[in-house]
């Protein structure tokens, strides 16, 4: 809503400036120089902008993340419990291990 207000308010602030702009007589019809001034804002501008959508693609991104991960079902989230095995009194030996030698001349 706030992003909405400050859009409509600059768009209606910007139209209502270049509708008085367009009305007013020109002292000098010749073209205007560029100053360093305008090149500062107009990059400024640019960097803000840039800046502005780097933000919302990174906010939107986590928001899917987490809006992904609020709905992942809960058997996934939460293993179920493992019936613990009977405990045995001897453990049988596990086969020997091969070393890639073996494994080569084999």
């Amino acid at each position: 809503m706030l992003t909405l207000r400050t859009f409509s308010l600059t768009t209606l602030g910007l139209l209502t400036g270049f509708v008085a702009a367009a009305q007013t007589t020109a002292a000098n019809a010749g073209p205007t120089p560029t100053t360093v001034l305008s090149w500062v804002v107009w990059w400024l501008a640019g960097v803000v902008l840039l800046m502005a959508i780097m933000t919302g693609a990174s906010v939107t991104s986590a928001a899917q993340r987490r809006y992904e991960e609020q709905q992942a079902p809960a058997e996934v989230t939460q293993p179920a419990a493992v019936p613990a095995a009977p405990v045995v009194a001897a453990a049988p030996q596990a086969a020997p291990v091969a070393t890639r030698e073996e494994v080569a001349y084999a």
